[in-house]
C-alpha cells in the first residue's frame, strides 16, 4: 500500500466539504464554485509503481481546444501494461521558492517508499525555459507529468507535445488556458490574497500603512494574490496602501525590495507577502532597519516550514497555508493512480487556511513540522504608527 503522510485535519475537512466530482476536467478559471471536489476523495493508490493497466494519455481526451481530459486514467482498458517502475517528471516554476523545494523533497520521499521516481526540472520563471523543460522530460521518458505552469497560455504547446507523446499531465496551482490534462490541483489565489489581507485589515483594527510585496506579475497565481490583497485594503478607509512592489519570489529579492520600500516609507504597520519568502524577506528588511517584525502585521502564503518556525519565533503573524507536503501527497498519489489506469478527480481545489498563534502547534503537528521555544506573542497587539 502506498505510504501516506499526516494530512493536516484542518485541510483535510476543509476539501470535503467543498467536494464535488467532475466528470471531465477543462481549462476553467480557479475558484469556480462547482470546480472543487475532495482531495481525500482520490484516496490512497496502489503503490506497486504500475501495478495497473494502460498509462498512456491520450485515451479518453478531448481533441477540443482548452477541453479537458477525461477523469478515467486515460480510459484505457489494459492494452499496455503499466511501468514496472513509475517515473514522474516534474516541471516547477523556481525552486528557489521554498514551497516548491519542500514539495520537491516531500514527493522525493513518497515516491521512493513506492519504487517510484521523481524527475524535476526548474523554469526559473521563464515560459520559454518551461517549455523547454517540459520537451526535455517527454524526452527522458516519463510516464506521468506534474507541472506548476508559469503562464497559463505558454504552457499550452507543453500540453499539446505531452499529448501527442501519450503522456497525461496533473496540472498544478493554475488552470492553463487550454491544452489537455488528466487531472487539476488548483488554488483560488485572488481569495487566497483577500483573505491574507483581511486578516491583516482586523489585526490593524481597520487602520494602518500597508505594503504589498507580490511576486512576478507573469505568474498568475502571483498577480491573483495582489489582486485579491489590494481589492480588500481598498475596501478598508482607514487602511493605506503605502507601496506595491512586485518581487521574483525570492526571500533575498524580497528583504531587497522591502529595504527599499523603508527608505521611502519608514513608518509600516503591516506586509502582505504574496508567499512566505516574501514575507520572511520583509522582515528580515524590517529587522536591518531597526524595526521589530513582532510588533508589525506580517502575513504571507503557502505554509512552509520556515514561515510556520518564524511565526513560533514571533517574526511572522500568520500565512494561509496550502503545505506543501499535502501537495506532494496529492501528486504522488494521482500520478499512481493515473498509471494505474484508475479514475482520478478531475479537479481538486487546494484550500489556503489560516495558521497563526492560536493554532500553530495543531498546524504545525499535522503538517511534520517540529517547533520549540515558541513565544508567546501576537501581531494582533500591533497599533498603527500614525
Amino acid at each position: 500500500m502506498t505510504r501516506r503522510t499526516s494530512r493536516p485535519i484542518y485541510f483535510t475537512a476543509a476539501i470535503a466539504a467543498a467536494a464535488l466530482a467532475f466528470s471531465a476536467c477543462s481549462a476553467t478559471p480557479p475558484g469556480g464554485s462547482g470546480g472543487s471536489s475532495s482531495s481525500a476523495a482520490g484516496g490512497a493508490s496502489s503503490s506497486t509503481a504500475g501495478g495497473g493497466s494502460s498509462s498512456t494519455a491520450g485515451g479518453g481526451s478531448s481533441s477540443a481546444a482548452g477541453g479537458g481530459s477525461s477523469s478515467a486514467a486515460g480510459g484505457g482498458s489494459g492494452s499496455s501494461a503499466a511501468p514496472k517502475s513509475l517515473v514522474i517528471g516534474h516541471s516547477y516554476q523556481n525552486l528557489e521558492n521554498q514551497f516548491f523545494s519542500d514539495e520537491l523533497a516531500a514527493e522525493k520521499n513518497l515516491a521512493a517508499a513506492s519504487g517510484a521516481k521523481i524527475i524535476d526540472t526548474q523554469a526559473n520563471n521563464n515560459p520559454a525555459k518551461q517549455l523547454d523543460d517540459v520537451n526535455t522530460l517527454i524526452a527522458r521518458g516519463v510516464n506521468v507529468l506534474a507541472i506548476d505552469a508559469v503562464d497559463p497560455n505558454a504552457i499550452i504547446p507543453a500540453l499539446d507535445a505531452a499529448k501527442q507523446a501519450g503522456i497525461p499531465v496533473i496540472s498544478l496551482i493554475a488552470p492553463p488556458a487550454g491544452g489537455t490534462y488528466q487531472s487539476l490541483i488548483y488554488l483560488d489565489s485572488v481569495k487566497d490574497g483577500s483573505n491574507a489581507c483581511q486578516l491583516i485589515v482586523d489585526r490593524l483594527g481597520g487602520h494602518g500603512k500597508v505594503v504589498i510585496l507580490t511576486g512576478p506579475l507573469q505568474i498568475a497565481a502571483a498577480k491573483e494574490r495582489a489582486d485579491g490583497c489590494r481589492n480588500t485594503l481598498k475596501q478598508n478607509p482607514g487602511i493605506q496602501i503605502e507601496a506595491e512592489v512586485n518581487t521574483d519570489y525570492s526571500l533575498r529579492d524580497a528583504e531587497q525590495k522591502m529595504t527599499d520600500v523603508l527608505q521611502a516609507h519608514p513608518k509600516v504597520d503591516a506586509v502582505f507577502g504574496g508567499n512566505d519568502d516574501i514575507a520572511l524577506g520583509a522582515a528580515r528588511a524590517l529587522t536591518s532597519a531597526g524595526q521589530s517584525p513582532a510588533k508589525k502585521v506580517i502575513v504571507g502564503v503557502d505554509g512552509t516550514e520556515a514561515a510556520l518556525k518564524a511565526i513560533c519565533a514571533g517574526e511572522m503573524t500568520a500565512t494561509l497555508a496550502t503545505f506543501p507536503k499535502a501537495e506532494a501527497q496529492l501528486v504522488v498519489d494521482t500520478a499512481q493512480k493515473i498509471a494505474a489506469g484508475k479514475q482520478v478527480t478531475a479537479k481538486t481545489l487546494f484550500p489556503a487556511l489560516k495558521v497563526d498563534t492560536g493554532n500553530l502547534q495543531d498546524m504545525a503537528k499535522e503538517a511534520g513540522v517540529t517547533l520549540s521555544g515558541c513565544v508567546n506573542s501576537s501581531a494582533s497587539s500591533a497599533a498603527p504608527t500614525s
